[in-house]
């Protein structure tokens, strides 16, 4: 196993000096991305799928590093994926809503149970602390070797095929797929232009929360504007933020709420209705907690900041307006 790694380790990083990085073609580094993913497919006889959480592995022209590797393409998972009635549904439930939401969770390998009765290898990827990449290495027959009785014959049989579970493969495949991908997730922090497509979903949310910050917004409202799930939508606001939904919301409200109270003479009751909290209460135990002191003494403490000539001059008449 060690000598797998440092192997990878070299392909990835070449010593420390990075050069590998600027070796790949920009034009096609899905290429290198793919050659890869069959290489450690054909070393341990396995099927490995990528979930692209944040949509990163695309060209500039819109089309994916890999095409063929978002979906779980091995023989057992596509039989009958699109046939039987619901079974298209449950896959994308299980594989990729209820694998991700544990990822985001654990954040480390874990094996995940699919409803067909088979075992995954999930390797989360993140970036500052959150889910880049989702690498699923499989299938594997769990040890009591009992097909469910929802599968259908073809089914069963491929299922008795399948190996079983090991821990020591599971270990060093962990190693070798947290290599793999933090290889591309370098590449992807260097690459050029990277952001262009995610720039523009960053304005989409800063927008949403400056027209709905005064109303009672919740995550899915915001995914629903972004056509997103929402396990997809807060990870989208992690990646771009550094925070929770909520916390962006609440800083957006919160900065609201300083400026009115320095610049308005507003009641504090008005205040809290206009920057989306349900009561007068629960706007002061808000700001409290984030600024340390409460919204009066807040306005207090600003006004006395000030000078003389600077409190005259506030536009309390226009700020009502």
């Amino acid at each position: 196993m060690q000598k797998i790694v440092v192997y990878l380790y070299k392909i990835v990083f070449h010593h420390n000096s990075m050069k590998f990085f600027r070796t790949i073609d920009p034009e096609n580094p899905g290429s290198w991305i793919a050659s890869t993913l069959a290489s450690i497919e054909a070393r341990y006889s396995i099927w490995l799928t990528i979930h692209d959480c944040h949509g990163l592995l695309f060209y500039r022209n819109g089309s994916p590093y890999l095409p063929d590797r978002g979906m779980h393409r091995n023989p057992f998972c596509m039989t009958g994926r699109f046939l039987e009635n619901g079974w298209n549904r449950r896959c994308h439930e299980e594989c990729a809503w209820n694998a991700e939401t544990t990822a985001q969770r654990a954040m480390r390998p874990f094996l995940h149970h699919c409803w067909k009765g088979v075992t995954e290898l999930v390797v989360p990827i993140d970036r500052n602390g959150s889910l880049l990449l989702l690498l699923y290495a499989g299938t594997f027959r769990p040890p009591d070797g009992n097909a469910p009785d929802c599968l259908t014959e073809e089914l069963k049989a491929m299922y008795a095929a399948l190996p079983p579970e090991n821990e020591e493969l599971f270990a060093e495949l962990s190693s070798v797929l947290q290599i793999f991908g933090q290889g591309i997730r370098h590449y992807l922090d260097r690459k050029p232009n990277c952001g262009d497509i995610h720039s523009d979903r960053r304005r989409k949310i800063c927008r949403y929360i400056e027209d709905h910050a005064h109303e009672p917004v919740r995550l899915a409202d915001l995914a629903r504007s972004l056509h997103l799930s929402p396990v997809h939508c807060c990870h989208q606001v992690r990646y771009h933020f550094g925070v929770s939904f909520q916390q962006l919301l609440l800083k957006e409200r919160m900065i609201r709420a300083c400026n009115l109270l320095e610049t308005t003479p507003l009641p504090q009751k008005t205040i809290a209705a206009m920057v989306g909290c349900r009561n007068e209460f629960y706007f002061n135990r808000l700001f409290s907690r984030e600024f340390g002191i409460s919204p009066g003494e807040y306005r207090k403490q600003k006004i006395k900041e000030r000078s003389p000539q600077n409190v005259a001059s506030i536009p309390f008449s226009d700020s009502r307006a």
